[in-house]
C-alpha cells in the first residue's frame, strides 16, 4: 500500500517536468502539482458533502471548479507550465467570484480577488512580466465587473443579516490568507537569493579553477574586455605579481610605457585584437622585438574573441603569446645546414657523374683492347689463357655496368626532372619499344590493363618500369615468359603490380633484394649488378610509396609498388602535350 501511495505521489508531482532544465523550475512545478492535488481532494470532498445535503447550487459550482482543475492538469501534462499557472489563477478567481455572487457583497468575499492578484508574484519570476500582467488582470477584471454589476446581482445573494454574520470571519480569513501568501512570496525570493548566492559561489570557484589551469600552461595568456583593457594575466606573461595587479584595467599602450617598450608594438598588438573582433574568429601573427639587453626575440601571437551563446555579447578577448626564438634560431641553423648539405650533395653528384664518365671510357678501352689481343693471338693462346681473357672481358663489362647503375642510383631522387601529367600507357609503350629486341628474343608476352595518368617525372617511372620488366624477363626459364601489368586505386594510393611466371624468390630474401648490391645468383647464372631493385625502391620512396614482392619458388613473382595520391595527384582525364615521349621516340 505504501509503495502504491509513493508511486501515485511521484506521478502527481512529476507531471510536466520533462523538458525543464532548471532545478528551481522543476521544484515550482512539483509544488504546483501538489497544490493542485490538495485542492482536488478538498473540492471533491465538498462536492460529496453538497450532494449529500441536497445543496445543488453549491454542488454545481464545485463541479465547475473541479472541471477547471482538470484543465489545469491537462495543460501541465502538455508541458504548458505558464498557461497552467494562469489557468489555476483563473479557476480560483471563478470560484471566488461565484461565492461572492451567491453569498452577497456585504460578505466582502470578492476582496479575496485582491489577494489572488498577488499570486502571479509567487507563480512567476520577474523576467516573466507578460504572465505576471495577465495573472493580475484575470484577478482585477472580475473584481471590477462584480462592483459594476453589484446591484443586478443582489437577488442571488443571502439575506443581509446572514451576509453580515459571514463578514465577521472574512477579515480574519483574509488576514491569514494574506500572511500565508506573503510568506510564500518571501520564501520563494529567499530561495532565489540562496540559489543566486550558491551559483555565484560556484562561478567564483570555477573562475579560480580556470585561472589555476591557465597558470599551469607555459604560454603567455591574457584576456581583454571589450575596451581592450586587461582583465586577466597569467604569471607566464608577467612574472611580477604587483605589475600583474597594476595592469588589470590598463591598455597595451599603458603596458608598453610601463615596460619602456615602443608604442608601435602596442599599436600592432591592438590591431591584432581588433582584427579578431572584426572577423569574429581567431587570428595570429608573428612578432619580432628587441629586448632591453639588445637580444632579438621572436614570438607567435594570437587572439580569439569569446562570445555568449547567442553571439550577441562579447565576453572577452583571449590573447596568447608563444616564444619561438629557439625555434627560429634552430630553423636558421637548419637552413644553413641544408644549404651546406645541398652544396655537398651537388659536389658529390658532380663527382659521381664525372667519375662514372671518366671510368667508363678507360674500361671500354680495356675491354676493346682485350678483345683485340684475343683476336690477334687466337692461334697462340692456350685454352686457359682464352678462358682468363674471357673472364677478364666479362668482368670489365660488369664493372662498366656497375658504375652505370651506381650513377643511376645516385640520381634516382634527382628533382631536376620536369614533373607533369604523364600517361602511363604511353610510358609503358616507349619502355617496351626500347626493350623490343630482348622481349622478342625471349618470346615474352605482356598483358597490361589500361593504366592511369599521374603527375610524375616520366624519367623516374620509365626507370622503374624498365627494371621491373627486365627482372621479369631475366629471371624466367619458361619457354613462353608471361608478364601481367595491372593497378588498383585505394583511398590513399595507387598500387601497380608486375606478375610473372619466373623462377620465384625464397621468402627469406624478399626484403633483402631491395638493398644495394644484393644478388641471389652468381654472374655465371644470371647477369646483373644487384642495383635495379634498389633504384626502384629509392624512386618509389620519393613518391611517398613503397615496393614489395609476393613470390612462390618455381611458380613466379608479383612485384608491387605504390604511389601516394597526395604526391602524384588523382587520375586526370585530360590530354596534354608530353614532350618526353617524342624525345624517347627519337632516341629509340
Amino acid at each position: 500500500m505504501r509503495k502504491l501511495l509513493v508511486r501515485i505521489s511521484n506521478y502527481v508531482s512529476d507531471t510536466g517536468i520533462n523538458g525543464l532544465s532548471s532545478v528551481r523550475e522543476i521544484n515550482d512545478v512539483r509544488i504546483l502539482n501538489r497544490a493542485w492535488f490538495l485542492l482536488l481532494c478538498i473540492q471533491s470532498a465538498c462536492l460529496i458533502s453538497h450532494l449529500a445535503n441536497g445543496l445543488t447550487t453549491k454542488a454545481f459550482l464545485t463541479s465547475i471548479f473541479l472541471v477547471g482543475l482538470f484543465f489545469v492538469r491537462l495543460m501541465l501534462r502538455l508541458g504548458k507550465i505558464n498557461g497552467a499557472k494562469i489557468m489555476a489563477i483563473s479557476v480560483i478567481n471563478w470560484n471566488t467570484l461565484m461565492m461572492a455572487i451567491f453569498m452577497g457583497a456585504q460578505t466582502h468575499v470578492i476582496d479575496f480577488l485582491l489577494l489572488t492578484s498577488l499570486m502571479p508574484l509567487y507563480f512567476f519570476e520577474m523576467k516573466s512580466r507578460k504572465y505576471i500582467f495577465w495573472g493580475i488582470a484575470v484577478s482585477l477584471i472580475p473584481y471590477a465587473l462584480f462592483h459594476l454589476f453589484a446591484q443586478a446581482l443582489v437577488g442571488y445573494a443571502l439575506p443581509i443579516e446572514q451576509q453580515l454574520q459571514v463578514y465577521k470571519t472574512t477579515p480574519i480569513v483574509m488576514f491569514l490568507s494574506l500572511a500565508a501568501l506573503l510568506f510564500l512570496i518571501y520564501h520563494k525570493n529567499a530561495g532565489y537569493e540562496t540559489d543566486v548566492l550558491k551559483q555565484e559561489k560556484q562561478l567564483l570557484e570555477q573562475k579560480k579553477l580556470y585561472e589555476r589551469i591557465l597558470e599551469q600552461i607555459p604560454i603567455d595568456i591574457v584576456t581583454f574586455d571589450k575596451d581592450l583593457r586587461y582583465s586577466f594575466i597569467n604569471s607566464t606573461a608577467v612574472r611580477d605579481a604587483e605589475l600583474r595587479q597594476w595592469l588589470i584595467g590598463k591598455t597595451n599602450k599603458e603596458y608598453a610605457v610601463a615596460l619602456g617598450l615602443a608604442i608601435t608594438k602596442a599599436e600592432e598588438r591592438d590591431r591584432l585584437l581588433l582584427k579578431a573582433l572584426q572577423r569574429e574568429k581567431p587570428v595570429k601573427a608573428e612578432e619580432t622585438v628587441i629586448d632591453k639587453v639588445g637580444q632579438i626575440k621572436h614570438s607567435v601571437k594570437g587572439a580569439s574573441p569569446v562570445f555568449s551563446d547567442n553571439k550577441d555579447e562579447l565576453l572577452c578577448l583571449v590573447s596568447y603569446s608563444l616564444d619561438i626564438t629557439a625555434i627560429k634560431e634552430a630553423e636558421s641553423k637548419l637552413k644553413g645546414y641544408a644549404h651546406e648539405l645541398k652544396k655537398k650533395n651537388d659536389a658529390l653528384r658532380h663527382f659521381v657523374h664525372a667519375t662514372s664518365h671518366d671510368l667508363k671510357t678507360p674500361l671500354r678501352n680495356i675491354a676493346s683492347f682485350l678483345q683485340l689481343i684475343e683476336r690477334r693471338n687466337v692461334e697462340t693462346l692456350d685454352e686457359n689463357s682464352k678462358s682468363m681473357m674471357g673472364y677478364t672481358i666479362k668482368a670489365v663489362r660488369h664493372l662498366n655496368r656497375l658504375i652505370h647503375d651506381i650513377y643511376q642510383y645516385s640520381i634516382a631522387d634527382d628533382d631536376t626532372h620536369e614533373v607533369f601529367i604523364a600517361d602511363f600507357n604511353q610510358l609503358l609503350a616507349q619502355v617496351t619499344k626500347q626493350m623490343s629486341i630482348t622481349l622478342a628474343d625471349k618470346n615474352v608476352n605482356i598483358e597490361t590493363a589500361h593504366l592511369p595518368m599521374l603527375e610524375v617525372a616520366p624519367e623516374h617511372m620509365a626507370l622503374v618500369f624498365r627494371n621491373l620488366i627486365g627482372n621479369a624477363v631475366k629471371y624466367n626459364t619458361s619457354m613462353r615468359p608471361q608478364l601481367k601489368i595491372n593497378y588498383e586505386i585505394t583511398d590513399t594510393e595507387y598500387i601497380f603490380s608486375f606478375a610473372d611466371n619466373g623462377i620465384g624468390i625464397d621468402e627469406q630474401y624478399r626484403e633483402q633484394i631491395f638493398e644495394m648490391f644484393q644478388r641471389l645468383h652468381n654472374l655465371e647464372e644470371y647477369d646483373g649488378t644487384g642495383m635495379g631493385l634498389a633504384i626502384c625502391n629509392r624512386i618509389v620512396g620519393n613518391y611517398g610509396g613503397k615496393i614489395w614482392v609476393e613470390s612462390k619458388k618455381g611458380v613466379g613473382s608479383t612485384f608491387y609498388f605504390s604511389l601516394a595520391k597526395n604526391i602524384v595527384e588523382p587520375e586526370v582525364l585530360i590530354q596534354k602535350h608530353l614532350p618526353f615521349y617524342s624525345e624517347m621516340e627519337q632516341a629509340s
